[in-house]
């Protein structure tokens, strides 16, 4: 997709506001063609001898025409602005959707604050490229052509002299366009490592200084800046180069159109105010040519913005949609049918001059594979056997039933989950809710019958209502979720205290991450969620760890109620919380170590489970 592809598609649901800036920029070039026209027959006017009267009107019509045109100027660069950001705030509406339907491997190996660069920084530029380059260039090529023609009309030789002055000028910057539009681009791409940098140390700020490690984020802080400084510094020589280089061409043009409209005044080949009009219009070039100059910058930054956006859009996600058939609105069926799965995750980056891949390795893989062989590097690409996270899972969970997950940290439960919502895909078997492969249900369907609630509870800087209805009730496809319903859901978890204290009760504003909150309050406030959602399937990884002893038995009591009737996977390492559980399965190294009912294998002296029992699960399953 090139710029003019971009334009078209970005600029056609505003074609009124266009034919708006249309008309500003064609009567703003008007009046700066015939104001020289005004000066000339002012000067002739006087020269020959008019009246007072008649000069002074002249003067008149001549500071009408200036003040208009600043007008319709300062007009259009308003329109201009507001149809620019009105059209790339599309432009970050869909980069951002996109953003959401990639997979989670490309997010593994993206930091937020890459794709903030990417999403905001690049089509920053590109809303300055719709707002002032366009208008700039185009309405400063319109007048440019105007004054050609004039003087082309006038004398054949001022319009040559106008001519080479525009071609030489646009060959100038021809011949750099394409190492400054590289150098934009790697300064864009200097830009994001950076933000993502800092994003990624600001976040772990606690960490870092708790262990002594300021320094060392430093010392990566340095090179990047200097990165980014030496690309800018390349920028701003190429700019310079183009301002210099265009400036003395204006000044040789000047000298030239002097020379010649002075000597044809002294021979008396034309007036006085001929002469000034011919000169005048030589200066004007100045104005159009200038704006193209300093816009060519902009317009670098645009093309190497456009590049990386082109980039971005043609990474499809590898989880892609097939619907064939829709859940049922009861408790789900679980199946897993011999189940092998490795992380792929992997993404096409430049490297100098060719291409490499990226690729990104999940914790469960490290832990995993540093047991097998502890040398194992990063980048290398995660195909062998060692590396598969889960190796022919198979098992069968009852609608209604619920299943105690258990395993070592790195043996695959939490992949394990990651399936069933299909936030990556099954190398090998297949994964059945209710008999009906998961590969064949819209995403959203189903991750709608799943609800999952973990040990790290996301809350946004956004009222309580929006929090626990997770901005559904702005989604006109979505039914409403009324206030009733989400007040009863709070009072169900125990919450009606911490509720009745709000001031300002569901229009009460929670901090970012959960700040104010105690962790069993924002843990609350996750269950809350996933009551109001009302799934089939219930996710808890570890949900009640975080807790004291009386908010924990809030939350069993809240458990019990949401489980009743549902299918639930319940990923524990905690005695006390398997102890609901109808089946045990157990997972080590991505593989089924032990399955069977919990009641079997409490009794089974040789049994995992037993001894996992006897020595507790906290010491072992850690």
């Amino acid at each position: 997709m090139d710029h003019i592809t971009l334009l078209r598609i970005y600029l056609r649901p505003y074609r009124s506001r266009i034919v708006i800036l249309t008309i500003l920029l064609l009567a703003g070039i008007g009046l700066q063609l015939v104001a020289p026209q005004i000066i000339r027959r002012f000067l002739d006017a006087a020269q020959g001898g008019a009246a007072v009267q008649l000069l002074v009107s002249m003067g008149l019509v001549f500071l009408v025409a200036v003040v208009a045109q600043k007008a319709i100027t300062l007009a259009s660069t308003y329109v201009g602005a507001d149809l620019g950001w009105a059209a790339t705030n599309n432009l970050r509406a869909d980069l951002t959707e996109h953003c959401m339907r990639l997979d989670m491997g490309f997010h593994k190996l993206k930091t937020p604050g890459e794709l903030i660069e990417r999403i905001d920084g690049d089509v920053s530029h590109l809303a300055e490229y719709f707002s002032e380059l366009v208008v700039q260039v185009f309405a400063s090529a319109l007048l440019l052509a105007g004054i050609l023609i004039i003087l082309f009309r006038e004398d054949w030789r001022f319009g040559l002299i106008g001519l080479v002055y525009a071609v030489c000028t646009v060959g100038l910057l021809r011949l750099i366009h394409t190492p400054s539009t590289r150098v934009w681009g790697e300064i864009s791409r200097g830009y994001a490592d950076l933000h993502g940098y800092v994003e990624e140390r600001i976040g772990g700020t606690e960490d870092i200084r708790a262990n002594g490690g300021e320094q060392v984020v430093l010392n990566g802080l340095y090179p990047r800046m200097a990165l980014v400084a030496d690309k800018r510094v390349k920028a701003h020589l190429w700019g310079g180069v183009t301002f210099h280089s265009s400036y003395l061409l204006y000044m040789v043009v000047w000298v030239f159109t002097l020379g010649l409209s002075g000597a044809m005044y002294t021979r008396g080949q034309i007036s006085i105010g001929t002469m000034v009009m011919l000169v005048s219009y030589i200066a004007l070039m100045e104005t159009p040519i200038t704006y193209i100059r300093r816009q060519a910058g902009n317009l670098q930054k645009a093309v190497a913005s456009i590049g990386r956006i082109n980039e971005f859009l043609q990474l499809e996600p590898e989880v892609k949609e097939r619907v064939t058939a829709v859940l049922p609105s009861a408790a789900l069926s679980v199946q897993f049918d011999g189940v092998s799965f490795a992380y792929k995750d992997r993404l096409a980056v430049s490297d100098g001059g060719g291409v490499r891949e990226q690729w990104a390795v999940s914790s469960e893989q490290l832990v995993m594979s540093s047991e097998e062989s502890p040398n194992l590097a990063v980048s290398s690409p995660p195909i062998s056997q060692s590396q598969t996270v889960l190796q022919n899972i198979s098992f069968t969970l009852q609608p209604g039933k619920i299943l105690g997950l258990l395993g070592r940290t790195g043996s695959g439960k939490t992949t394990l989950t990651r399936l069933l919502f299909r936030l990556y895909d099954v190398d090998e078997g297949a994964i059945r809710l209710d008999g009906i492969d998961v590969r064949d249900v819209a995403l959203s369907d189903l991750r709608g019958h799943i609800g999952m609630v973990t040990q790290e509870v996301q809350l946004f800087e956004a009222t309580v209502r929006d929090n626990l209805t997770l901005f559904r009730n702005y989604d006109p496809a979505t039914p409403l979720i009324p206030d009733a319903q989400i007040i009863e859901a709070i009072k169900t978890l125990g919450l009606e205290s911490w509720y009745n204290d709000l001031r300002d009760g569901l229009d009460t504003m929670l901090k970012s991450g959960g700040q104010g909150l105690s962790a069993g309050e924002a843990q609350l406030l996750a269950f809350t969620r996933v009551f109001l959602r009302n799934p089939r399937l219930i996710i808890l990884d570890e949900a009640s760890s975080r807790l004291d002893p009386a908010t924990e038995q809030l939350l069993e009591r809240a458990i019990d109620r949401l489980l009743h009737g549902r299918t639930a996977i319940i990923i524990a390492h905690r005695l006390g919380t398997v102890q609901r559980a109808d089946d045990i399965l157990i997972l080590e190294h991505g593989r089924v170590a032990e399955q069977s009912e919990r009641i079997l294998l409490a009794n089974d002296p040789s049994s995992r489970f037993y001894s996992l029992l006897q020595t507790g699960l906290e010491e072992v399953l850690v």
